[in-house]
Formats: structure tokens, sequence, C-alpha cells
């Protein structure tokens, strides 16, 4: 990611010979970028929720019988 956004940087003053205003390039801060990391974590984590509890629920025996 960090790359990404030095890439960014970097080509946006190279792309024609527009100068853009230091507001286009800071797109993503900080704050914006932690809460992007913590929604994606908290949606895997609720997807890994459901099939992890179904499969707490069953026995050995259905396991080995389902294989």
């Amino acid at each position: 990611m960090p790359l990404g956004i030095v890439a960014h940087r970097l080509l946006v003053d190279h792309v024609g010979q527009v100068a853009f205003p230091e507001s286009m390039k800071d797109v993503w801060h900080a704050p914006q970028l932690a809460l992007l990391v913590l929604a994606g974590v908290g949606i895997a984590v609720l997807g890994a929720l459901v099939p992890a509890r179904s499969a707490a629920r069953l026995t050995i025996a259905k396991v080995l019988h389902n294989e």
C-alpha cells in the first residue's frame, strides 16, 4: 500500500505537462487507511465466523464420515 501511494505521487507529476495542486496528490490520509484496514479485518472475521461455528458443532464421526 505505501508503495502505491509513493507511485501515485511520482506519476501524477509526470503525466502530461499539467502541474497538479497538492490537494490532488494527497488522496489518502493515514486515519482513512487505518479505518480501511480495520474494516477489512472486521469483514474477514465476520465472514469466517459462520463456517467456523458450524464446523465447531460437528462431531469427529460426522467429519470423518463426510470425507
